[in-house]
Order: C-alpha cells, then structure tokens, then sequence
C-alpha cells in the first residue's frame, strides 16, 4: 500500500499531464508471460455476445437490465444487417451464486462477493467465446464487469492492449475510493503495477493483476478522482482526457492511443466502453452522467477505428440503465449502444459494400 505521506505529496502535486507515454513498472509475483505474442487474425465473421445483467458494483437500481434492453432493440439484427455471411451466437446471461465468506470482509468494497463470483464466471465465458474463435461482445451491467471480461481476454491472448473508454478512470483501491462501489476500481483491479496497492481480497484467488498500465489508454475522461489523477501522473498512463479530444480531434487521438499501448501493431485489442463516455445529451440513461462529454459520431469513430486494426478481439458496453429517465431517454441511450456495437462489428458509415460487390460481379 503507498505510504499516507507518499500519497499526499503526489496528490499535492500540479501539472498532471493527460497523454503522457512513459510507463513505470513494480515488482509482480504472477507467472505468467509478458512475452510479445503476435496475435491471430481476429474472424470477424463470427461474433460470440454475453450478457451480464450485474448491478452490485454500484448502487443505483437498473443497469442490470441493460442486456436486455440491448438486445431487444434489436442488436442481433442489426450486425447481422452488415452481412448475411455474419455468424452471431448469444451465449445468454452470466448466471452466478455468490461466494459465501463466512465473515471474511476487506473493508470499503461493496458487494465484493458476488462481484467477485460473477467476475470469475464471465471470465470463463469470454475466454470460451475467443476460444470459439469469435469476437467477443459484452453486454453489461455496471462496469465492475470489465474485471471478468478482460481476464477472460487475457487468458486467450496473453499480450492485450486495453482501450478503455470513460468518463471515470475507475482507477481507485479499497482504501481510496470515496463510495466504496467496485465500479469503480476495476482498472486498479487488473494493472500488475497496482498489485501491491490492495491487502489479499478473499475469493479473488483466480484474478491476477497481469496486464500492464502502459498497455492501456483512456478516452473520454472528465470525472478524476485526486488519487486517480496522482496514479496517472505518478506511471505516466496514456490518458486523453475530452480536453485532448478537444484539442487534437478525435482521429488524432485514437491514433495516439493505438501506437503507445501497441507501438509494434501485435496486441490483441480490448475496447472497455462506458456508455457515459458519451456526452449526457447523448446517452441519458445512464448512472454516472457527467457534462460535456463525446458525441455519438466520436463514439462510434472509436469504435470504427479499433475494427480497423484487424486485432479488436473484444468489447465491452456497459452502464445503460433503463431505469433511469423517461421512455425518450432510454431509446435515445440504448440506439447510442447498438450504433457504437455494430461500429466494433465492422458496420460502415459508407455502406457494407461486401455482398453488394458480389452481385454488381454477377
């Protein structure tokens, strides 16, 4: 844990610069490999979709519904609307049970048992889903949810590279975090450089801190808490707040992001996409809502831009909450989702010209 006087002085700190490219590194006690594995071409004609209606990383009522209000929207037709060549499977809804303690606690993480129970089933799904040799779309739920997905990413491509895109950096421990909701630590959860930051969490065993902070940006944010702005200083994380987006444009800063957590091109891509990355006006119904945010068209140029890579190998939607707002809002929120999904599954802005081509040859 970072001495109380060490985080006072990087907390005291000015000048935090969002975008830096340097990356420091701690001592890990994980065996696994960081060896560069280039790797496979992503198929993206066949799509794998999980849902995971959680809503106990946070507090408000209604997220746990988004899976459904996604998919009856009609998420499926629309990728398939891309090309009738598409194979998509719905492998459902995580199911769980959570984890019975027996009055093990580990102070200011709510909910921590099923957080960690339903973590530790999505990995398995979303590592069965990549093993199936499909993309593989996530539907949340709160964004406590990314810690099972990008595990489960990790343990199919063990070099992955993490767009995660927010409002928030979701960056704080147990010992930081002013609510004490796990949606909000999930990145401190994964980076091997934060590993000895938590005390031992029981029923976590399975989830390792393995992927390093240098290999993941963020977009989008606005909403910093001071320790998270002093951990970003502090390891030189790729961060592209909306001032960066404002200032070099939203091509620009993609850009940026792909060559610093993936300078040689070789990194399976995880894109983590908060639908309150998305300026309110937007996506209204939505937990966490700050002001001033991305619009839909930088959204799904993300998106587009991430497919283009050839390596995007899963996504994650998160934090549609259908309970919050009135009808209008909630239409509004969920056609923002499927329009930034059906941008990760390869629908074009200049038209799906594949099979078109086919008959204009006939």
């Amino acid at each position: 844990m970072l001495p109380r006087i060490a985080l006072a002085r990087l907390v005291g700190r000015t000048g935090v610069t969002f975008g830096a490219s340097t990356s420091s590194y701690c001592t890990s006690t994980s065996d696994h490999s960081f060896a560069t594995i280039k790797p496979k071409k992503i198929n993206y004609e066949r799509i794998g979709i999980v849902g995971v209606p959680f809503d106990k990383g946070q507090r408000k009522k209604g997220v746990g519904l988004g899976p459904k209000a996604i998919r009856e929207a009609g998420l499926i037709d629309h990728i398939q609307e891309i090309s009738p060549k598409l194979n998509i499977k719905d492998y459902g809804d995580i199911q769980y049970e959570a984890l019975n303690f027996q009055g093990r606690k580990v102070g200011n993480m709510k909910k921590l048992e099923h957080v960690a129970s339903c973590s530790r089933n999505l990995s398995h799904q979303v590592t069965e889903v990549l093993d199936d040799d499909r993309l593989c779309i996530t539907l949340g739920g709160d964004h406590a949810i990314a810690i099972g997905s990008i595990d489960g990413h990790l343990h199919h491509s063990k070099d992955v590279a993490v767009i995660w895109v927010d409002a928030h950096a979701d960056l704080n421990t147990n010992s930081t975090s002013p609510s004490g909701n796990i949606h909000g630590m999930p990145v401190a959860l994964l980076a091997r450089e934060l590993c000895d930051y938590w005390p031992y969490i029981p029923g976590m065993d399975w989830q390792e801190p393995i992927i390093s902070i240098k290999n993941l940006a963020y977009i989008g944010l606005r909403s910093v808490d001071p320790y998270e702005r002093a951990i970003i200083e502090k390891f030189g994380i790729n961060a592209f707040g909306m001032r960066e987006v404002e200032k070099y444009g939203i091509r620009e800063v993609m850009r940026m992001a792909l060559e610093r957590i993936d300078p040689n091109g070789e990194r399976s891509l995880h894109v983590s996409y908060d639908i309150d990355s998305l300026d309110v006006l937007e996506a209204p119904s939505t937990g966490t809502s700050v002001r001033g945010g991305l619009t839909l068209r930088e959204g799904i140029y993300i998106m587009e831009e991430a497919y283009g890579t050839g390596r995007l190998a899963a996504v994650d939607l998160v934090e549609v909450n259908p309970a919050i707002g009135t009808p209008e809002d909630v239409r509004r929120t969920v056609e923002a989702a499927i329009h930034l999904l059906v941008a990760a599954c390869g629908h074009s802005r200049k038209g799906d010209i594949a099979d078109t081509l086919d008959l204009i040859q006939k």
